[in-house]
C-alpha cells in the first residue's frame, strides 16, 4: 500500500512520527553526542580544536588530526600556514566534560572545556 493510498489517519500518524523525530533531533547539540558512538569523540575533539583555532584567527595549513592514545588521552596534531606545529591534548576524554589544551608553536593558546567550545559554536549566529 502506498503512502497516498493509506487512510487519512495512517498518513497523520506517519506525519506526526516524522515531525517528532525531526523536532527531537533538532534540539541536540554536538556536546550531547560525545561518547555515544565509538570514535565520535575524535570527531568532536577535532571540531572543537578547529573552532578554537578559527576563533583565534590562527591560519591552518593542516587541520589537527586526532588519535586516541589510550582510553583517557587524545592527541591531535596539525600545522599552521606559517609552519608552526599545532598540538591538542585532551585528557580524561571519556569524562562528561573533557578538558582540552591547545598549543601553537611554543605558545599555549587555549585550555578549557571541549564541550563548552562545541556548545558555543552551536549557539553562534552567522
Amino acid at each position: 500500500m502506498s503512502f497516498l493510498a493509506a487512510s487519512p489517519r495512517r498518513r497523520l500518524l506517519v506525519a506526526l512520527g516524522a515531525a517528532s523525530t525531526f523536532v527531537s533531533a533538532a534540539g541536540c547539540s554536538q556536546y550531547e553526542g560525545l561518547g555515544t558512538v565509538p570514535n565520535m569523540d575524535l570527531i568532536y575533539v577535532t571540531a572543537a580544536a578547529t573552532d578554537v583555532l578559527t576563533e583565534q584567527s590562527i591560519p591552518i595549513q593542516q587541520a589537527p588530526r586526532c588519535t586516541a592514545n589510550s582510553a583517557t588521552l587524545y592527541t591531535c596534531k596539525g600545522t599552521t600556514s606559517d609552519g608552526r606545529a599545532i598540538l591538542v591534548r585532551v585528557s580524561e576524554a571519556n569524562s562528561k566534560d573533557p578538558q582540552m589544551t591547545i598549543t601553537v608553536g611554543n605558545e599555549q593558546i587555549f585550555t578549557g572545556s571541549a564541550s563548552t567550545v562545541l556548545n558555543q559554536a552551536a549557539q553562534a549566529t552567522p
